[in-house]
């Protein structure tokens, strides 16, 4: 956050008295009444926190470089302030005693990491009251216009477009048969089990930019799932494969709102992981496969359990306890055959501890999204038909 006040502009009025009057101006970096911008650093964080996302980086630095997985930087620019600040004890000596109301006015810049370049900007209006007045109201009060203001750029169609994924035209956003299909050569879902040491071999690590994450084989012809937020707008990433090898991978296609991508890559005879059709089962022994926090730590696989499936906002996700950390997005949740049942999407946290509640999105549902269908007869078929089972994950 930076504020384009001059200093000493006048940018609110300071009453005292009971009745409130005039009694001078508010005047910016001089006073004791001022507003430290590195304090809005923690109300920004508690805002994104509440409406679900991670912010990274070091809240005592605000220009300390972003960890690899943040594909995006926001910085906010304080363009004007308009306040009436009361003191009904100033005529005592006290000042720290106050009520009022401040309109703050905040353009934003939204910067994409991946494509080095400012992507959207917001101009937010948010104004806060506080009718009673107490000590610490000025901070609060400051606080609260700044909160709303965040709270206008969560809701912003930029913002939504960019981290969320397009809702306003139907054409924004593909949905199941609004693609031409791409038919592939997945693996049928009949073959013998995969060990999970076998199965981290079609695992890859994939990296789009500056940021990374993960993905897996779904067929033999070299298409990989993966994140849409793992190769963010990237047309071309790179993709490295568990013995180390990298190789060149185009993304085909992606949806925001399913939050999937397809990249095409070679597949260097890998074998591709089976998509398993039956929905997972709580309680059920679940393996997750990725690279958490850094490359060196690619293919980690962690055990868990299948917690639940649940729906939110229209949109199924399997949840469960099994360890994932950033960097593991897009790599597969497996059963105990080896077979994926879903896509790892994202975890929850408090501040920044994990607190063993991450979902991910269901396999099949990420191929019907994508309009990946088999061509082999007998195999995973994305209308649900396989084997005798039906339904999603």
């Amino acid at each position: 956050m930076v504020a384009r006040l001059d200093h000493g502009q006048v940018w609110g009025n300071f009453q005292g008295g009971i009745l409130c009057l005039p009694a001078g101006a508010l005047t910016w970096r001089s006073g004791r009444l001022d507003v430290k911008t590195e304090d809005l650093d923690d109300v920004f964080r508690e805002e994104m926190h509440k409406a679900g996302f991670v912010v990274e980086g070091n809240p005592d630095n605000l220009f300390e470089q972003p960890r690899q997985n943040a594909e995006y930087a926001v910085a906010g620019s304080i363009k004007n302030i308009r306040a009436r600040i009361c003191a009904p004890l100033s005529g005592y000596g006290d000042v720290t005693d106050v009520k009022g109301a401040a309109v703050m006015d905040i353009e934003w810049q939204i910067y994409s990491r991946l494509q080095q370049a400012v992507i959207a900007t917001v101009k937010t209006t948010g104004g806060f009251e506080i009718r009673s007045m107490g000590p610490g109201n000025f901070d609060n009060i400051i606080f609260g216009a700044f909160a709303q203001n965040v709270k206008g750029l969560i809701v912003s169609a930029a913002f939504r477009n960019t981290f969320i994924g397009a809702s306003v035209r139907p054409d924004d956003v593909a949905s199941p048969g609004a693609l031409a299909p791409i038919e592939a050569s997945l693996a049928p879902g009949h073959g013998p089990p995969v060990s999970i040491n076998d199965a981290t071999g079609s695992v890859v690590l994939i990296f789009a930019g500056d940021a990374q994450g993960s993905g897996f084989l779904v067929s033999s012809e070299g298409y990989v799932l993966t994140d849409r937020h793992v190769v963010g707008d990237a047309k071309y990433v790179k993709v490295r494969w568990s013995d180390g090898i990298s190789t060149l991978g185009e993304v085909v296609r992606s949806d925001k709102t399913r939050d999937v991508a397809l990249v095409k890559t070679d597949p260097r005879g890998r074998q591709p992981l089976v998509i398993r059709r039956d929905p997972a089962q709580p309680g059920e022994t679940v393996f997750a496969i990725g690279a958490p926090l850094d490359e060196k730590f690619q293919n980690t696989v962690t055990r868990g359990i299948v917690s639940a499936n649940r729906t939110f906002d229209g949109l199924r996700f399997i949840q469960s306890d099994v360890s994932v950390n950033p960097g593991s997005s897009g790599g597969p949740l497996l059963d105990e055959k080896g077979q994926v049942l879903g896509l790892t999407e994202s975890g929850y946290r408090l501040g920044s501890a994990p607190v063993s509640i991450n979902l991910f999105t269901p396999a099949p549902d990420a191929l019907d999204f994508l309009a990946l269908r088999s061509r082999l007869v007998g195999t995973v078929d994305p209308k649900g038909a396989s084997a005798g089972a039906s339904g999603g994950g």
